[in-house]
């Protein structure tokens, strides 16, 4: 009886799946990670030279770079405990190491530890570009609300990469080259048709074991959305097809990567005529 009691505490309690709805956008429960990943931002940057020569930093980036793996990890044991639930984007199927999210945790992570400037290039374009997206558009957490675990991993999983990338940005220093935007464009570029691949011919691998199964990595496989209102939602009614759909996306990418260089480089103009000016 226990062994049920406990069966049941995984699979339909705080490790379960919930029902749709219970997570809605820009609710308290939507607001308030974004809220607190600001307040995280602002700290950081106002104690940058405390942390830089705190004693225990290396420890704490350790810290950081731990709590991305294990959020990453947990979702695999998560699901492998649990089982996949009634909604399709749960099944382990859709957890191939093809998203974005989940190489940015783990890219991140490294950047962390070896404090990586090949890492993070590539996280600063990524995260804070396209990564922002899912903060805004939570959309496969329709089903979890605060009261189950993959509520507090999604935001965990999407928060810590940039901050990582804010801390070592403010603590460190750390600066993107336009030429810089080479290697998470490359990182892209090899992703993509891998996740096309698997959108179009999983579904044939394993129509014995999952009849109707549709994948959608990277959000690109035709005549399937969320439904959840994201990006991918607005860019699959201008190009319905899967080729314009990645020509478009393509163009929205670059778009934000030049965005976020020239943004950061005017940002560090602001703050060093100001600080200059403030010294005389």
């Amino acid at each position: 009886m226990d062994g049920l009691v406990w069966a049941r505490f995984f699979s339909e309690g705080f490790f379960g799946y919930g029902e749709k709805g219970n997570f809605k956008y820009w609710s308290l429960a939507h607001f308030a990670p974004i809220v607190l990943f600001g307040v995280a931002i602002y700290l950081l940057f106002r104690y940058r030279t405390a942390i830089r020569e705190w004693k225990h930093e290396e420890n704490f980036r350790y810290v950081l770079g731990i709590a991305m793996i294990l959020c990453e990890m947990s979702y695999y044991w998560r699901l492998l405990y649990v089982g996949p639930g009634n909604v399709g984007e749960y099944s382990l199927l859709d957890k191939f190491p093809l998203q974005v999210c989940g190489w940015t945790c783990i890219m991140a992570a490294i950047m962390m530890f070896k404090k990586s400037k090949f890492f993070y290039s590539i996280c600063f374009y990524v995260c804070l570009t396209i990564g922002m997206f899912p903060l805004l558009t939570p959309a496969v957490i329709s089903t979890a609300g605060p009261g189950y675990y993959r509520y507090y991993q999604y935001w965990i999983e999407h928060i810590l990469p940039p901050l990582a990338v804010y801390y070592m940005t403010f603590v460190h220093g750390y600066r993107v080259r336009i030429k810089d935007m080479i290697k998470p464009t490359c990182f892209l570029a090899i992703l993509a048709p891998i996740a096309i691949l698997a959108n179009l011919n999983l579904p044939k691998l394993v129509s014995d074991l999952e009849p109707g199964y549709t994948p959608n990595y990277l959000y690109l496989a035709v005549g399937t959305s969320d439904g959840g209102g994201s990006l991918m939602d607005v860019l699959m009614k201008i190009a319905p097809t899967l080729w314009m759909r990645v020509l478009l996306l393509g163009v929205v990418v670059a778009i934000l990567f030049f965005s976020a260089y020239y943004i950061q480089k005017g940002i560090i103009k602001l703050y060093t005529h100001a600080t200059d000016k403030k010294s005389t």
